[in-house]
């Protein structure tokens, strides 16, 4: 549990911050007011009791900045922003029952003006467009909500397993960040882990994306003609210190079901560590079709592909990965490969995660697309490490047959309460686009 003195000085800092830029910024003041006002609310009930019930965790707050500049078929683009992020979460355990509560909030403090073919991505077809099949648009377009409420649950816990509804985080193959449903987790068999549940909608909490739950899935209605309802999963996992074992099961209404098999063997003799992994899914989509959309030529052009009505499960694909891993000490390398169908059933795999080896999966699961990647990882005294990547892809763009190659370096260190992180990303398509983003995170832990 947190003591009032060891935060006081925290509520303190903001408190005077808030009043100080009262008359430059009125964003500025809204975020942490949002963050005073709920950090001080639950300190307070926190305070009153002596029990150890109560806890706090997820208690930060940052600086986040990302730019970039490139060319989309000799067209300049330009993009980037820099905002305060906050956030906190607050939990109530007794006799088996968790209770939480927790919520971000962002301060934009600056956004890079352009005029590009991109500049809003927000109020048409072609910007809707580069926010869906571009995963490097969420840092090169600010697209957040000034807050959010993504943590609000129930849970109970006993010798069987667990079950949470609400508003919580979950990570699960194509499940991430948080959802809004219902889930019920299996952990009394010993390696054996069985989770299963239902949520309607999903939302970020993090610097470059805090946004509202089902923001992705009125993307997808509003522009793609899904009609997303129901989302349904089922986990299944097996670990022992050879072996990470995992099958699972994913309904996405309208979109696409999965049935998926992931194994990564590890082998270790003396200081090195082998790993090898196997990654197949078995997709049955949805068809697609630009002449669904509101604006078929529209469409067409920008690459959107809507959903053809009363054709869930008629199309039927895979996705294939292969990677072969080899630690040393703090030396981290691999090389792998990724394989979808020609059918495009892939296409929207990602919708609500990815475990995607780049940092951007923007044509990584494109329909056809065949990747090879290497990548490179140095660590030191678990707090420091420095990280290279690079994948190239040959994919169908829906006219022709292209490559995009991607490049990733980062490099960040993290103490107990202090953690900074720096990254630069090249893409390198041939169609024409190029973009070149740098970003940093200052980031203060309480």
């Amino acid at each position: 549990m947190y003591k009032i003195e060891r935060v006081l000085p925290l509520i303190i800092c903001l408190t005077q911050t808030c009043l100080l830029s009262l008359k430059n910024n009125f964003k500025i003041v809204r975020f942490f007011f949002c963050f005073c006002l709920f950090e001080c609310i639950f300190l307070c009930v926190l305070n009153a009791y002596e029990d150890n019930y109560f806890g706090i965790s997820d208690a930060q707050v940052g600086f986040f900045s990302s730019g970039g500049f490139g060319s989309d078929e000799g067209q300049k683009l330009r993009g980037g922003y820099t905002n305060l992020f906050g956030s906190l979460s607050v939990g109530i355990d007794i006799y088996g029952f968790d209770f939480k509560i927790g919520g971000s909030a962002i301060a934009l403090l600056h956004k890079v003006k352009n005029n590009d073919m991109y500049s809003n991505v927000s109020d048409n077809e072609n910007n809707i467009s580069f926010r869906i099949n571009n995963d490097e648009a969420k840092d090169f377009r600010y697209t957040s909500d000034t807050f959010i409420l993504h943590t609000l649950y129930m849970s109970y816990k006993n010798s069987w397993g667990a079950l949470i509804a609400g508003r919580f985080p979950l990570k699960l193959e194509w499940i991430g960040d948080y959802i809004e449903g219902i889930s019920v987790g299996i952990d009394r068999f010993e390696d054996w882990k069985i989770q299963a549940g239902w949520f309607d909608a999903q939302a970020y909490g993090d610097p470059q994306e805090n946004v509202h739950f089902g923001y992705i899935k009125n993307l997808y209605e509003k522009y793609e003609n899904y009609k997303i309802k129901n989302n349904y999963f089922l986990d299944i996992k097996y670990t022992n210190i050879f072996l990470n074992l995992n099958i699972y099961y994913n309904y996405f209404d309208t979109l696409f079901d999965s049935l998926g098999i992931k194994t990564d063997w590890n082998f270790e003799y003396k200081d090195f560590r082998f790993g090898t992994l196997f990654h197949y899914v078995f997709v049955s989509s949805s068809s697609q079709s630009p002449n669904t959309c509101l604006d078929p030529f529209m469409a067409n052009n920008v690459g959107l592909a809507c959903y053809v009505e009363g054709t869930m499960g008629s199309v039927l694909g895979y996705l294939l990965q292969l990677e072969q891993s080899l630690n040393f000490k703090n030396w981290h390398f691999s090389i792998g490969y990724l394989q979808n169908d020609n059918r495009g059933t892939t296409n929207n795999l990602p919708i609500y995660s990815d475990n995607n080896p780049l940092e951007y999966n923007t044509v990584v699961y494109g329909g056809g697309a065949k990747t090879g990647y290497a990548t490179f990882r140095y660590e030191w005294e678990k707090r420091y490490f420095l990280s290279f990547k690079y994948g190239l892809s040959h994919y169908y763009s829906g006219h022709q047959w292209l490559f995009q190659d991607q490049f990733n370096a980062l490099a960040g260190v993290d103490f107990s309460h202090i953690n900074v992180s720096v990254g630069y990303f090249n893409i390198n398509d041939g169609g024409g686009y190029k973009n070149n983003i740098a970003r940093i995170w200052l980031g203060f832990k309480f």
